[in-house]
């Protein structure tokens, strides 16, 4: 027997359970089968270009621009209000599996924010541009909001630790908490954290 309150783990062995009985449920206020279909119902084009626009200049809490789509100049503040894009809301507003923001735009884009980078040599996204401290081509390419929804785990570190970096730039500089979001997504997404945080400590 253990001294104190305390079983030991072969008192414990005795114990434990077979791992088949139970499955764990995630709860995810994401649906992206159900985001695909209000995306196509609203205007697929237009809200691709609405993303690119997003990610590579960046929006605010007052103002998100426009773009100018088919010689049409589109207010993408007017636009989202039309379509019941949530671009405003408070922190802790709770969202419904379909609702879309400009974040849940962005991240359903993220493959075509990619290759519009990869294909347009002399554009760069404002997270690189303000807040990535390692200028490099392959940096330019990688480094944009939503990219942290398409790294690969098993590829390279790299590009997740420059990630990494850029965000924890932006937080030091802005006095904001990205950073903790992108974290619980690398994490989901099945990276180590704890040694990306180690490797961006030696960078």
């Amino acid at each position: 027997m253990t001294s104190g309150l305390f079983l030991s783990e072969s008192e414990l062995q005795d114990l434990t359970v077979q791992f088949v009985k139970f499955k764990l449920i995630y709860k995810d206020s994401y649906n992206e089968y159900l985001i695909r279909d209000k995306i196509v119902e609203i205007g697929l084009e237009k809200l691709c270009s609405i993303a690119i626009h997003l990610a590579i200049i960046g929006y605010g809490n007052k103002t998100v621009g426009s773009i100018l789509f088919e010689d049409k100049e589109i207010d993408i503040k007017d636009f989202f209000t039309r379509n019941k894009i949530y671009w405003d809301l408070n922190l802790n507003t709770k969202l419904k599996p379909d609702d879309l923001t400009p974040r849940r735009i962005i991240r359903f884009f993220r493959y075509s924010i990619r290759d519009y980078l990869q294909k347009n040599t002399d554009v760069s996204s404002y997270l690189y541009k303000k807040y990535c401290l390692n200028k490099t081509e392959e940096n330019r390419k990688i480094i944009f909001p939503g990219y942290e929804h398409i790294i690969d785990p098993n590829l390279n570190n790299n590009n997740v630790v420059e990630l990494f970096n850029t965000y924890k730039f932006l937080d030091n500089r802005q006095n904001t908490k990205i950073l903790e979001r992108i974290r619980r997504v690398l994490i989901a997404r099945g990276f180590n954290i704890e040694n990306i945080e180690r490797i961006s400590e030696l960078a």
